[in-house]
């Protein structure tokens, strides 16, 4: 009897236990199993978050590199209409050609921090308005090339109207001069030609060849108030009746700028104040038969002529 209530007391006692120390096992489990899943929670949230993070920082990264290639773009482009920089002008592209260059390193390290970050877009910006201040100055130096190429493209118009206006006065003063040296010149107002016969100092006109000695010619100027007063020289052409020049020295003389040849050579005392001259000239050869045409010229022009037929 005493057994049976040990025994009644011991297993009365021990299942109470158990269960107890069951439950605390289990509570301690449940307890791991929660604090395992708030840690894994945890890391998982601080990695996705760290991910995003990296993928936001990667594409500022490449959102601020395409900035940078399109600023040295432009850069480029500036740079390529070949003008020609002053001083300052080629400073401000050396300056922003260097940070271009330090940004480049900068964005190419995989370790860049969100501060560093910032201060690239900051010096992005900064770039941005130097290299917009520099455009401005190039795409204003080209308007002062164009006006200055339209102003020496007028000027050269100019110069070339005056050139032609100077050319068509010089012509004009030629052509004026010409007219004036032309009315300037002497010219035979009367003409004639006789043969002469010499005989000691007897003379008498002659229309037989044979007995022909020398021609006189005798003639006057007409009045002419722009010709120029005192000596002028007297040239003569002599055509045979052959057609042939008489000459004898094989002299030159100026006609309207050509060299031509003369007969026989003289000078006159012009006064303007219609007095007869006279000429008289003889041949080397005998007289021909036929018809001689004397020509008379002064002043590089033609006074004048007239014919003589001898028998």
């Amino acid at each position: 009897m005493q057994e049976l209530d040990t025994m009644r007391e011991t297993g009365t006692v021990s299942k109470p236990e158990e269960l107890r120390k069951d439950s605390t096992k289990i509570y301690f489990f449940v307890v791991a199993i929660l604090a395992l899943l708030a840690t894994n929670v945890y890391f998982y949230i601080k990695y996705k978050n760290t991910g995003e993070r990296v993928y936001e920082l990667a594409s500022e990264k490449v959102s601020m590199q395409a900035e940078v290639d399109r600023i040295e773009a432009e850069l480029d482009r500036v740079a390529d209409e070949k003008l020609e920089l002053s001083t300052s002008l080629q400073a401000a592209r050396d300056s922003v050609r260097s940070t271009i260059a330090e940004l480049r390193l900068q964005l190419a390290q995989n370790n860049l921090t969100q501060e560093q970050l910032v201060n690239a877009q900051q010096e992005i910006g900064q770039l941005k308005l130097q290299v917009s201040k520099y455009t401005a100055s190039v795409e204003n130096l080209q308007k002062q090339n164009a006006q200055l190429v339209s102003e020496t493209n007028e000027l050269k118009q100019e110069v070339s109207s005056s050139f032609d206006r100077v050319a068509e006065l010089e012509e004009q003063n030629m052509n004026l001069a010409d007219k004036v040296r032309q009315a300037s010149a002497l010219k035979v107002s009367g003409m004639s030609i006789t043969g002469v016969r010499q005989r000691g100092d007897k003379e008498s006109v002659e229309t037989r060849a044979r007995r022909v000695d020398k021609f006189r010619i005798n003639f006057t100027i007409a009045d002419n108030p722009l010709a120029e007063t005192g000596m002028h020289d007297i040239y003569l052409r002599v055509i045979d009746p052959n057609g042939n020049l008489r000459t004898a020295d094989n002299g030159l003389f100026e006609v309207d700028g050509n060299q031509i040849q003369y007969t026989y050579k003289t000078a006159i005392d012009f006064a303007n104040d219609g007095a007869a001259y006279t000429i008289e000239w003889q041949d080397t050869k005998p007289f021909q038969k036929g018809t001689y045409t004397i020509l008379l010229y002064a002043d590089n022009s033609v006074m004048g002529q007239n014919s003589a037929v001898l028998k």
